[in-house]
């Protein structure tokens, strides 16, 4: 039903679909991005000191593609290939930003039936809405106790193609210390990445 297999009646036998050659295609942007994203994140992590995480949008999930790590209060046990929900995180909602609302209101639908979004849809849209307008995400302990971040959404010229984020924990500073003084330097990189990656927007 998803694609991935096709079924011959008279030979009985399985073979791959079509579909799992977007699973090739998605691994090998992933790669690009990570190549060309890692300079940046080290110059971004350098200046803040904070640990920094670039995310793809696969499917339903954001999946962490990247990291430079910083020593911190915690272990956050999160490496590259983790997977977080998208509805609760900083880079989640800097990627949805910037779909189209058709989009996320599917997304929405089967994450609500997949138990993984107890919001309101209206609410979470004008969320995204305050993204857009402030050019970045927050996470505010929301996904996990402990952890605050701010996110930017990453563009390609294909449009968003991920999002970085810088960590920390509460113990340092409220997310109000994290929005006013890292912000900026994080806009600054996600606008010199995107920029990279060919984004003229």
């Amino acid at each position: 039903k998803m694609g991935y297999l096709r079924y011959e009646e008279h030979s009985k036998h399985y073979y791959l679909g079509v579909r799992v050659l977007s699973l090739g295609f998605a691994l090998l942007e992933g790669m690009e991005l990570r190549e060309i994203a890692r300079p940046y994140m080290e110059m971004l992590s350098h200046e803040c000191n904070k640990t920094v995480n670039l995310t793809i949008l696969d499917g339903s999930e954001m999946v962490y593609v990247e990291r430079v790590s910083v020593r911190s209060i915690r272990a956050y046990n999160i490496g590259v290939g983790s997977r977080i929900q998208p509805w609760d995180s900083a880079v989640g909602k800097a990627v949805l930003a910037y779909l189209d609302s058709a989009t996320i209101s599917k997304m929405i639908k089967t994450a609500k039936k997949d138990g993984v979004f107890k919001g309101k849809e209206e609410a979470f849209m004008k969320t995204l809405l305050g993204v857009r307008n402030n050019g970045f995400a927050e996470n505010n302990q929301e996904s996990r106790p402990g952890i605050i971040a701010i996110a930017v959404p990453v563009f390609s010229s294909k449009g968003v193609a991920g999002a970085i984020n810088l960590i920390a924990e509460p113990e340092e500073f409220s997310i109000d210390v994290l929005k006013t003084q890292y912000a900026p330097n994080l806009m600054k990189i996600g606008k010199q990445l995107s920029e990279a990656l060919g984004y003229r927007g």
